[in-house]
């Protein structure tokens, strides 16, 4: 505020000055005019009255009467000086004194020093040359006058202004400066105050700063109740937020609690599977050794009476040969299917980190999925380089894989036999590998593949679908395994899903292991 005032009184004064000194220029000017065409019409009065005067008095050589002339016309203060000169010696001067102002006779020899020279010829009845009066003539005395009118103009100007700035000066502390400082008071009260209501201000005046102070007013009501508006909506969004993070917190551990179910059904699946798999090797394995102990027991009582044939004894032979092939196939098969079971079952539930060969671990995944995708035909192929030690975690790296697997199983080939995966495992630049999970099913939608990996996106929602699965392999692989994925596909072609992690799998908090 005092920075305005500062420069609208700087330059009201300027304004005032300008408008004054213009004015007072102009009457400078004017009265400039007016003189120099006084001093001409003064000069030509001069040179017609000396014209006339003289040729009588220097014709007839009175002396007395042409001195008595001049100095009647010296009476001028522009004159400083008139000398005659003319023919049989005539020269006939008179000056003033500057110091006395008095009235003497010019030496033949004196020039006085003047700034206009007026140079009148003596010529009586007009037909007679007398000679020649010279005048000498001053300025100084116009230019002083000039002189003391601008500086009482400059006098003038400097007394108008000041009196203009108390005046101006005055009115605007009352009429305008004063207002402003009311409003901006209010302004300021406003800004720190919670109830706005308490601020209006008086609207008596009916001037432009009544109308200011009505809209300030209006605009103080509108405030109050925004004001009051904007509690309430604060109130009800802390209350809206209050439930919105109780909403999310029941929903992430319903997710987790999903997830978790997730797995489990998985794990479940997987040892139905085996169980149903492990049943015929055991059933066939339980009825050879059945059928081993009876023709033991007959080869036994043959022997015991005495009536055993060397026949007899060779068909014994012959059995108990193919029922020994049969009991030990079947158990090692067993033996493999409960081997793989258990090193991936105990992977998936205790998250354990050690080093592993990712091909021997892959085939054990495979045959522990084998039961599922034995009654589809699916064909599972495995491309690996050898060697390729993992230090991981291999439940997670089960999980993952027996995710993709069953996906492609149910949305690629929809169950439906003739199906052809292809895992392909290879090192990729110097730490890391790179996993590739190929079907050649129905394949991914455009508008679906940026979707897969969201939570709860399934196609089957209907049929069984919880759109989990990829979830969970993507937050495995980015949490646990450190790794990132990616996935192609075509309609009609299959799809692709590419996993690159590292070798050495980065450390991570029991919490992050149970996301």
């Amino acid at each position: 505020m005092n920075s305005i005032k500062s420069k609208l009184r700087l330059w009201l004064m300027i304004g005032v000055t300008v408008v004054v000194a213009i004015t007072g220029l102009m009457t400078y000017q004017q009265n400039r005019g007016q003189d120099e065409e006084d001093y001409q019409a003064q000069r030509a009065s001069l040179q017609a009255r000396l014209a006339l005067a003289l040729p009588h008095g220097v014709w007839q050589m009175d002396d007395a009467y042409t001195r008595l002339t001049l100095d009647a016309e010296l009476g001028w203060s522009s004159v400083l000086a008139i000398r005659i000169t003319g023919d049989a010696g005539l020269n006939i001067g008179r000056i003033r004194n500057n110091d006395t102002a008095s009235l003497r006779d010019m030496a033949p020899a004196e020039k006085p020093v003047g700034d206009d020279t007026l140079t009148i010829p003596i010529i009586y009845q007009n037909r007679e040359k007398l000679g020649v009066a010279t005048i000498y003539l001053s300025r100084s005395q116009l230019a002083h006058r000039q002189t003391m009118h601008l500086l009482e103009i400059l006098l003038e100007i400097l007394v108008l202004d000041g009196l203009i700035f108390i005046v101006m000066t005055y009115n605007l502390n009352r009429f305008v400066f004063d207002p402003l400082k009311e409003l901006q008071r209010a302004l300021d009260q406003a800004a720190s105050s919670n109830d706005a209501r308490s601020l209006r201000l008086t609207e008596a005046t009916q001037d432009e700063f009544g109308a200011v102070r009505r809209s300030f007013n209006r605009i103080v009501d509108r405030i109050s109740a925004d004001l009051a508006m904007r509690t309430a909506a604060e109130a009800q969004a802390r209350q809206e937020r209050d439930n919105a993070e109780q909403a999310l917190q029941q929903l992430v551990q319903t997710q987790q609690t999903l997830v978790e179910s997730e797995k489990l059904a998985s794990l479940g699946s997987l040892v139905a599977g085996v169980a149903h798999e492990i049943n015929t090797p055991v059933g066939i394995t339980l009825t050879t050794a059945s059928h081993l102990a009876t023709s033991t027991l007959h080869i036994t009582e043959k022997l015991d009476n005495g009536g055993i044939k060397k026949s007899d004894f060779q068909a014994y032979l012959d059995s108990a040969r193919e029922c020994c092939d049969l009991i030990l196939s079947n158990s090692e098969r067993a033996a493999s299917l409960i081997h793989s079971f258990k090193q991936v079952a105990v992977d998936q539930t205790s998250e354990q980190r050690r080093d592993f060969q990712l091909n021997d671990y892959l085939s054990e995944i495979v045959t522990s999925l084998k039961p599922r995708f034995k009654r589809s035909q699916t064909n599972i192929t495995i491309d690996c380089e050898d060697d390729l030690l993992l230090d991981s975690y291999p439940g997670a790296i089960s999980q993952v894989v027996t995710n993709l697997l069953v996906n492609a199983l149910v949305h690629g080939f929809e169950e439906k036999p003739g199906g052809n995966i292809h895992i392909r495992a290879e090192r990729y630049q110097a730490a890391e590998v790179r996993l590739s999970i190929q079907d050649d099913g129905k394949g991914i939608p455009a508008e679906n593949i940026n979707r897969v990996f969201d939570p709860f996106f399934t196609t089957r929602r209907g049929n069984g679908g919880s759109g989990l699965g990829l979830h969970i392999v993507y937050n495995i692989i980015r949490q646990r395994l450190g790794g990132t994925i990616e996935v192609h596909s075509e309609v009609g072609k299959g799809s692709v899903f590419i996993i690159t992690m590292p070798c050495t799998a980065p450390e991570v908090s029991h919490k992050e292991g149970k996301q």
